[in-house]
């Protein structure tokens, strides 16, 4: 089937209009995709903040919005009102959650300087010299109710690992696009309702529901995207749709800099997926998808329209090969067809082996690159231009796996990112703690490595599973890498044991996983599986066609020789 697929490309061309039309209304997906991916990181700001004291008990004090310490009376009225606590790296501060309680006529005793102290009794003062509102401020997720900011980022990360499952069947049952496009409905409609939510809980709701429907965007345009084009376009496409990511979380700092108001934030980011309720007239079905489930007559009008648009004539007797040869290989079995389900990812050996090396991948890469996040020191300055700045590094894991992937492979870029990012993590562990400059350094070093990989594996994973079941692999390896995301938070929390056993442990898991990368089978130049089968055999593909691609060069250069051979003998 495959060649007869690509001969049909070939007609068609390649990478035409058709084709890049498509591809960048895909990758410009994932720029509002990444704006809600990491929203959290402002609409759950955590600002400085201390216990309202009775004396400027009121929901419109004018010192709300001033810095917690710059005015002169604010610091008069914190000093013997709100008791100093020493934080985690040894310095003394006023207390986030605690107050003196003068209702029982306390005194203060000057030997000792202490007083009976209390939990908040009238709410709490936020510092707005970063933050305007966020839901902490709004809600009040503070001391005792400072878990549920946690949870709500919790939940974001189930709604991605649900969505990932369920719309990778979708996707393969019913189709990329309509997928698709309901889904960027879906987010944009929920998105603007949870700038409005009323309280806690319906927020929580609304965001795992945008976690679950913001996945499906991005892996289902992702897989319709390798599916469109060529694979001597695929690591174009994988590092563009990489590159709009970076793009959208500088956008997020952008954005969240200039709106302070957690709402209008909100607003603003759900605002460009209303262009994309366009994409209901630009964008086309797989035609790989529509021949390998039969829907035929379908296949044909979106390859009419790509001949059309690349502005080619494609022969007729193509469409009779395509009736005559190509639903005879639909991607089922040889007695007729049937529906796919999660048990094919693990049937048959090969694939088994493929699918647990690959979620394994995922959930060690997604725990590692937000583990570092989650885990790195706050730098001093700007939280939005920190953020900014963070997000702009990312540009350089780009590069790397852009100037790698086509030259040497899927494998060995992902095979040294993975060893690198091990060993540079775990040797943190053996850093003296005066040193701690060459800590942050080798921690950024594992991040840009753990980068690499996050560009060049969803690659190599669309590349591994066959077309039948892509979505649904690539949903099912996405929901295992989430629950790696949900798990790094608590492996930081080991630092409470011993300093660096976070880092070395998100080390240990990555030269693990680096090791376990060999067993997979090399895609560079392979066509993409469609059928179970095909995939089955996808190493001894592999091997057939760097053979044929070796014959080819072979017999070029012979004709090149003779061809200098023969100038020679006309010269002579």
């Amino acid at each position: 089937m495959e060649n007869s697929y690509r001969r049909i490309i070939r007609e068609v061309g390649e990478f035409g209009r058709f084709q890049k039309t498509a591809a960048i209304c895909l990758a410009v997906l994932a720029l509002p995709h990444a704006m809600h991916c990491l929203s959290m990181a402002f609409l759950g700001a955590l600002p400085e903040h201390h216990c309202r004291l009775p004396a400027i008990n009121t929901s419109t004090s004018a010192l709300d919005d001033f810095p917690l310490l710059s005015s002169p009376y604010r610091q008069d009225s914190l000093n013997g009102s709100i008791p100093l606590e020493m934080d985690s790296g040894g310095e003394w501060r006023y207390s986030r959650c605690l107050q003196y309680n003068f209702t029982d006529g306390l005194r203060v005793d000057t030997d000792n300087r202490t007083l009976q102290v209390q939990h908040c009794t009238d709410g709490w003062v936020y510092d707005r010299s970063h933050y305007g509102t966020s839901i902490v401020t709004q809600f009040d997720l503070v001391c005792d109710r400072a878990w549920l900011r946690e949870f709500a980022q919790s939940v974001h990360m189930l709604g991605f690992s649900f969505g990932a499952i369920t719309s990778g069947a979708l996707s393969d049952r019913y189709g990329r696009r309509p997928t698709l496009l309901w889904c960027i409905f879906l987010l944009f409609t929920f998105s603007v309702a949870s700038a409005f939510s009323p309280n806690y809980i319906v927020f929580v709701i609304l965001k795992f529901v945008l976690g679950a429907v913001n996945v499906s965007i991005y892996y289902t345009a992702f897989v319709l995207g390798m599916e469109l084009l060529d694979h001597s376009k695929h690591t174009m496409f994988g590092m563009c749709m990489y590159l709009f990511l970076v793009l959208g979380y500088v956008g997020l700092g952008a954005f969240a800099y200039v709106i302070r108001n957690w709402r209008k934030l909100q607003l603003a980011i759900s605002a460009p997926f209303l262009l994309c309720l366009t994409y209901w007239w630009l964008l086309p079905e797989s035609p790989r998808w529509l021949i390998v489930t039969g829907r035929m007559k379908q296949a044909k009008r979106v390859i009419k329209r790509a001949a059309k648009m690349n502005q080619a004539d494609l022969p007729d007797k193509l469409y009779h090969e395509m009736d005559c040869s190509l639903i005879q290989e639909n991607g089922n079995d040889k007695n007729g067809r049937r529906d796919h389900n999660l048990l094919d990812l693990v049937r048959t050996p090969n694939i088994r082996k493929n699918t647990l090396v690959v979620g394994f991948t995922w959930f060690v890469m997604i725990a590692v690159y937000f583990g570092l996040s989650l885990g790195s020191p706050d730098l001093p300055g700007d939280p939005y231009m920190n953020f900014i700045i963070c997000s702009s590094v990312e540009i350089v894991a780009v590069v790397v796996a852009w100037s790698t992937m086509n030259r040497w492979g899927r494998k060995p870029p992902v095979i040294a990112a993975f060893i690198v990012a091990g060993v540079s993590c775990a040797a943190t562990s053996a850093v003296p703690k005066d040193l701690w400059r060459v800590s942050t350094g080798l921690a950024m070093v594992g991040k840009l490595c753990v980068s690499v990989t996050y560009a060049v594996f969803p690659v190599y994973s669309a590349e591994v599973f066959p077309t039948v079941v892509r979505n649904m692999g690539i949903g099912t390896v996405s929901m295992i890498g989430r629950a790696g995301g949900i798990l790094a938070p608590f492996v930081a929390l080991l630092g409470k044991y011993w300093a660096p056993l976070p880092l070395l442990t998100f080390g240990v898991l990555s030269f693990l996983n680096g090791v376990a990368i060999l067993a997979l089978p090399e895609t560079l130049g392979v066509p993409l599986p469609n059928t179970l089968e095909d995939a089955e055999n996808l190493k001894s593909l592999g091997e057939k066609n760097l053979q044929n691609t070796e014959k080819i060069l072979s017999e070029e250069l012979q004709k090149t020789e003779k061809i200098e051979i023969y100038d020679k003998i006309t010269v002579l």
